[in-house]
């Protein structure tokens, strides 16, 4: 490993001196490792490297691999969950969140589609710019959305030109989107007009695998 967050001889070290915090010294060669994204397979090289030869121990390869293991399942959760530069939630939070719904649905006799629904916004195609322009553009939908859609509703970017808002179906009203409409407008410019709409969700939650693979088209 090239690195992990920490002085790459710090562990090799307390081995050497047999000092008594080689475990917690472990533990954050094994955080540090994840937050960098390192793989597991590359920590436990270096507790082996550290021990010159030896048989790592026990405490030592546990401490690296269970904090290791923590601070990956934290970050996987944190990504999948919502993006960290624009903090729109991912797709599959939203189809999370849909399972929730139809779960909940179909324990008190309801029917989806009353009750929810996606109000998508589709930015029109551009010539490809900077990565940071792309990301400026959906935090100015973000916001607009979130102006209006302000209270528990989730607002996910699905594709690099939609964005969806899953909301309550009386949210979808005609006032909502016509507000949506002028913040939209005005957010993006001089730039060609954002579509925008509201995609009807399916009876059954088999549906719902359909309906999000067509919007990340």
């Amino acid at each position: 490993m090239t690195g992990s967050g920490l002085n790459a001889a710090l562990l090799a070290d307390a081995v050497r001196d047999d000092r008594p915090d080689v475990a917690d010294v472990a533990l954050e060669v094994g955080a540090s490792a994840a937050r960098l994204g390192v793989p597991l397979h590359e920590v436990l090289d270096h507790v082996e490297r550290a021990y010159a030869g030896r048989e790592p121990s026990f405490e030592a390869t546990r401490a690296a691999v269970l904090s290791w293991a923590e601070w990956a399942l934290i970050l996987h959760v944190d990504i999948s969950c919502e993006d960290p530069l624009t903090t729109l939630a991912t797709p599959a939070y939203v189809r999370s969140r849909l399972a929730e719904i139809y779960r909940g649905a179909e324990r008190d006799g309801r029917q989806v589609p009353d009750t929810s629904a996606l109000v998508v916004v589709e930015l029109p195609r551009e010539p490809e710019g900077h990565e940071l322009e792309r990301s400026l553009r959906s935090l100015d939908v973000a916001e607009a959305m979130r102006a209006v859609f302000a209270g528990d509703e989730t607002v996910a970017q699905v594709s690099p030109r939609r964005f969806a808002a899953l909301v309550g179906r009386d949210r979808a009203d005609a006032v909502a989107m016509r507000l949506l409409r002028i913040l939209l407008d005005r957010a993006l410019g001089d730039r060609p007009q954002a579509r925008l709409w509201v995609e009807e969700l399916p009876p059954t939650s088999g549906g719902v695998a359909h309906v999000l693979a067509g919007l990340a088209e």
